[in-house]
């Protein structure tokens, strides 16, 4: 059997109560790998409280989880004056770029931010959200 590896997803969202998200997919250039609206029904069969559009990596086997920022990253370079009349045009909207790291068997991923990510990030105005999810390892001392 195969153990299980370390999986890293990023994903960089654009988040509010309502907007277009076709707007925003012509704007930017890019195709989304996620979007929903708002009142559309979700995971759960509540209705969804805002609407989002997504550009992510999909679950990757990493030990670093800027190998899957960066690539997240270099699609947005060269965008930022674009993201700046979306934020004008839609007043509400959030920016996060979500990092989700899924740890198997005690092996975490690097997780560190280089002066020229954290720049990139604050002009595009986006925040940071990281979410571990650590599954039960068993250590060869048990």
């Amino acid at each position: 059997m195969i153990p299980a590896q370390t999986e890293v997803l990023v994903y960089f969202r654009l988040l509010a109560e309502d907007f277009s998200i076709e707007d925003v997919t012509h704007r930017l250039g890019l195709i989304p790998t996620e979007t929903f609206k708002r009142g559309e029904k979700g995971y759960s069969s509540r209705p969804r409280e805002h609407t989002s559009w997504s550009l992510g990596t999909g679950y990757q086997p990493s030990f670093d989880v800027n190998h899957q920022l960066q690539h997240i990253i270099t699609q947005l370079r060269g965008k930022e004056t674009i993201l700046d009349d979306i934020y004008n045009t839609y007043d509400d909207l959030q920016a996060r770029f979500i990092i989700v790291i899924m740890i198997e068997e005690g092996q975490t991923p690097a997780l560190s931010f280089d002066l020229d990510t954290i720049q990139f990030a604050h002009r595009i105005r986006a925040e940071f959200d990281i979410d571990l999810y650590a599954n039960p390892y068993q250590d060869e001392g048990c």
